[in-house]
């Protein structure tokens, strides 16, 4: 199966876990089912997002331009979310490369990319990998290779993840005070000073923010702790990854 097949830019930017086709148009179209979640992906992003998660921020940023028509707008974002260790930037800018779909069509890169996102051995992102893994061309293997250790000394978990990690936490004691006095917070974006909240967070204690926000930690840092890997100029090991895709 190809990476295309698995989950297309289009729609993993209009939600990360959407699957679906590629569309081969100028401005991408969703499909009939997929109109609420481009609606939501055209909502301004919440400026306190950034504060303790960029790459989301940035992600929602890319999904805002793509859908907006600006695909070259869309891909900074995801860069810019990629270096904050957003895996499903990481995915995306993977298979627009490999695929050709709205970039130059890079294959190699792509496959850099895609390892990138694969590091964590997420079952939503690691086929993707494995099938253009096994579909590149020696040569291309060897690009690839040079690609990937170009990229992680600023993209792979080592760095990226480890100092978005640093940038929540140290966001995240900056709000401790109300959380530990009973305090309530305002966050532009996450919490609103009335009950309107697109997000449904509302105007909160010190305490529930802070419970919401280590939630978000936990979901976008799933996997960091438990990577395996093994040698230093290789891709994400094959023989570690297929077993469990076949």
């Amino acid at each position: 199966m190809k990476p295309s097949n698995l989950l297309s830019l289009s729609l993993i930017l209009a939600s990360t876990f959407f699957a679906g086709a590629a569309v081969a148009r100028d401005r991408p179209q969703p499909l009939p089912d997929q109109q609420d979640a481009v609606a939501k992906s055209l909502l301004p992003c919440p400026g306190g997002l950034e504060r303790f998660l960029p790459g989301d921020y940035y992600f929602c940023s890319a999904a805002r331009n793509y859908w907006s028509g600006y695909p070259g707008m869309a891909r900074e974002s995801l860069k810019d979310a990629a270096a904050w260790a957003s895996k499903p930037a990481q995915y995306a800018l993977g298979i627009m490369y490999f695929n050709g779909d709205h970039a130059d069509r890079n294959r190699p890169l792509g496959l850099a990319w895609l390892a990138l996102a694969a590091e964590r051995h997420d079952p939503n992102y690691e086929p993707a990998f494995i099938s253009a893994y096994k579909s590149v061309t020696p040569d291309e293997m060897r690009q690839a290779n040079a690609y990937w250790v170009q990229l992680k000394a600023k993209y792979a978990d080592d760095v990226a993840a480890k100092r978005a990690v640093t940038r929540f936490d140290r966001a995240y004691r900056e709000i401790a005070w109300a959380m530990n006095f009973g305090g309530s917070v305002f966050i532009d974006g996450l919490t609103m000073p009335d009950n309107f909240n697109p997000n449904g967070i509302g105007h909160q204690s010190g305490f529930s923010l802070a419970r919401f926000l280590q939630a978000q930690k936990a979901s976008y840092f799933q996997g960091y702790n438990s990577r395996v890997f093994v040698g230093e100029e290789q891709l994400v090991p094959i023989s570690q990854v297929a077993p469990r895709a076949d």
